[in-house]
């Protein structure tokens, strides 16, 4: 060895192929024990005090804890993916909890809108019910005002028709029992105007020929007194009517008085006039018949042969 010259250690070279590695007696990261993280709650400062070796620092004697950064062979909590408690935190005030009078005003406008539209609803389903309610009453009366129209027209109608038989019945029976032996072609033509059918023929057998110059020997006037016309089974072609009728005959020998004839009679109505089809005698309620006594110019009852 050369004096002056230093003493230094000569690296030992490792054999090929071994890679220089950490000393034996030098410790490694991953022989050293990890502590885990520190599950203190944070200071009010909001940091968390951790000390070189991982362990919890020991408080001072004044209560605080010195603050320590972590070493090096203590993994970042940050870094090893747990979160760190974060500092705490005043919650902010909502904003409900902010609002002013004029908000609540607001509040109270929109609830005042609403009833009004809701009060605007109601009163216009009214008025619509209202509505509904007149137009149905008043087709309703319009209903009944036509039907009761239309009944008091059938009414008319019939009445009218009823009349109008009763009407033709009536001088019929009147015509039939009534003549004049001065004119009996005047009663066979009025009852020929009023009759119809084989009515004519029935009644040139009756009172034609023989009963007619009957008539004219006696010189036999007629007046008849219709009492009361019944009618049944009317309608717009057909009838049939029950005739009351009084009748009285002055003749040069006696007076004959027949009370309550009734006749049965059937009428058609032809090219709207009614006449009459057929005439059926039902009988009288009584006959009396009193003679002439030309002495004296009383009457006699051939009933019971008394003198009036």
């Amino acid at each position: 060895m050369t004096p002056g010259q230093d003493l230094a250690p000569t690296p030992t070279t490792p054999p090929s192929g071994t890679a220089p590695g950490p000393a034996e007696d030098e410790p490694r990261p991953s022989d050293q024990p990890t502590a885990p993280p520190s599950k203190k709650p944070p200071s009010p400062s909001g940091d968390s005090p951790a000390s070189p070796s991982g362990e919890a620092p020991e408080p001072s004697p004044s209560g605080e804890t010195p603050d320590s950064s972590p070493s090096e062979g203590t993994p970042d909590s940050s870094a090893a993916g747990t979160p760190s408690p974060s500092p705490r935190e005043t919650p902010a005030p909502s904003p409900s909890s902010q609002e002013t009078p004029a908000h609540d005003g607001g509040k109270q406008s929109g609830g005042g809108k609403r009833s009004r539209v809701l009060r605007a609803r109601v009163l216009a389903a009214t008025t619509t019910m209202l509505i509904a309610a007149l137009a149905a009453t008043t087709v309703l009366q319009w209903l009944a005002a036509t039907r009761a129209e239309e009944a008091r027209n059938a009414l008319e109608t019939e009445r009218a028709l009823r009349l109008e038989v009763s009407g033709t019945a009536s001088a019929f029976s009147k015509s039939l029992l009534s003549y004049d032996y001065r004119d009996l072609q005047t009663t066979r033509s009025t009852l020929s105007a009023q009759a119809t059918g084989d009515f004519l023929a029935t009644y040139d057998q009756a009172f034609g020929g023989a009963m007619a110059q009957v008539i004219v020997k006696l010189k036999a006037v007629a007046q008849a007194t219709v009492r009361e016309v019944y009618l049944s089974d009317v309608d717009e072609a057909t009838a049939h009517a029950i005739v009351v009728v009084d009748q009285q005959v002055n003749s040069a020998e006696a007076i004959r008085s027949v009370r309550d004839s009734h006749l049965k009679i059937a009428l058609v109505k032809e090219k709207g006039v009614w006449k009459v089809r057929d005439v059926t005698v039902l009988g009288a309620a009584s006959d009396d018949q009193y003679a002439l006594d030309d002495a004296t110019g009383k009457n006699t009852d051939k009933n019971t042969g008394k003198k009036d």
